[in-house]
């Protein structure tokens, strides 16, 4: 292997440190939201990675899309692991399928929404990590009878509002969202 530089002594932390970590397929804090329309795992939080990035896998039922928002702390980007989604990016629209990665920078209208006939997923990436922290606060702990929580109000989104702004979430629906 031709090197630019020689690689560090073998006692060096780059050989030895083993800082990295595993998350398996079905770990991570289960959370559910609008009435369990959308079940996330929260896989990587912020603690685990000193704010740097944030993981969570979304299983989305057919017909729902999430409130069309705007961060203005964190990058998202997302990953369509199954299914077919509408994504709204800015003023307009584009469809996205399985192996398809979309990156929304910070300050940028979007959301999604599940165009299948049956649950579909997103891997769901923050940059910096933040906005997990919402889910971890405001959603729907999973039922151990299996019962679906209520579906989300105008007065439960009124309740969340401090939060949103803590999280520099910004709602932005309109008429025609997914058209």
């Amino acid at each position: 292997m031709n090197q630019q530089r020689p690689a560090p002594d073998p006692d060096s932390p780059l050989w030895t440190a083993a800082n990295g970590f595993v998350v398996r397929k079905d770990e991570g804090i289960p959370k559910l939201v609008n009435g369990g329309k959308e079940s996330t795992l929260v896989k990587v939080t912020g603690d685990q990675t000193d704010g740097k990035l944030s993981l969570m896998s979304m299983d989305v039922a057919p017909g729902f899309g999430n409130v069309p928002h705007a961060h203005g702390a964190e990058d998202e980007a997302f990953y369509v692991a199954s299914g077919e989604f509408r994504f709204i990016n800015g003023a307009g629209t584009f469809d996205a399928g399985p192996g398809d990665f979309i990156y929304v920078p910070r300050l940028t209208r979007h959301g999604f929404k599940n165009l299948s006939d049956e649950p579909a997923r997103l891997m769901v990436f923050y940059t910096p990590a933040g906005a997990e922290q919402f889910f971890l606060d405001f959603a729907d702990d999973p039922d151990p009878s299996g019962n679906p929580p209520a579906e989300w109000t105008a007065e439960r989104f009124a309740a969340m509002a401090d939060a949103l702004d803590a999280h520099q979430m910004i709602l932005m629906p309109s008429g025609d969202d997914w058209a």
